[in-house]
């Protein structure tokens, strides 16, 4: 009895060994995308650039959107993060980087810095990404929303002077749902927004 309960037992072994090697543990998992935002490198510069240095002070951004991951519009009062699609680093980065290029490139003053340079600024700038997502509420018209706030300062011995204190809101039509989709209408969005920042620092005369 005993010998038939110790063959039952290393069949049993045997049977469950086999079964698991014929088990595969591969599993299939969305792969995570990352992107970038960049604006166009062909932008016109004024013929006669101003020669103020603009310091232009690391954007801050709306704690519902500082994360990585892209951000979805669904319904009214509902938002969904994306974990698989994100931004390569912090989105407040991202335009902050591209701000201060197209300012630059723009030709609006002399030199674009940043809040480190030793270079003393004629005029600040500082931004705020109010909001930054995919609007997905309705599947005829996806769009892609970009909401900024900008406010230029003029430094001096006494109180400081407020020149430009703006809000910017675009939302850029989407030709497909796609991540891909999504980040160019963002491109879109922060180029108008910094076409019409331009003309407002122009019209503020630097």
């Amino acid at each position: 009895m005993r010998r038939l309960w110790l063959k039952l037992c290393c069949t049993s072994l045997l049977v469950g060994a086999l079964s698991f090697g014929c088990v595969s543990l591969d599993r299939s998992y969305p792969e995570k995308h990352s992107f970038v935002l960049e604006i166009s490198r062909d932008g016109q510069s004024l013929q006669d650039p101003a020669s103020g240095i603009v310091e232009v002070a690391d954007m801050r951004i709306s704690p519902r959107y500082e994360g990585q991951s892209f951000i979805y519009r669904v319904s009214e009062g509902g938002y969904e993060s994306d974990f698989y699609n994100q931004f390569l680093i912090a989105p407040a980065v991202l335009v902050t980087e591209e701000v201060r290029r197209g300012l630059a490139q723009s030709g609006i003053s002399q030199y674009v810095i940043n809040s480190s340079s030793q270079i003393q600024p004629t005029y600040r700038l500082d931004g705020t990404v109010n909001a930054i997502y995919g609007d997905f509420r309705n599947a005829s018209t996806t769009k892609a929303v970009l909401d900024m706030e900008f406010f230029l300062t003029k430094p001096g011995q006494g109180a400081t002077q407020v020149l430009i204190a703006k809000r910017y809101s675009k939302s850029v039509p989407l030709t497909d749902r796609t991540p891909e989709a999504l980040v160019k209408g963002w491109n879109e969005a922060l180029e108008e927004i910094l076409r019409s920042l331009v003309a407002d620092l122009k019209a503020a005369k630097l």
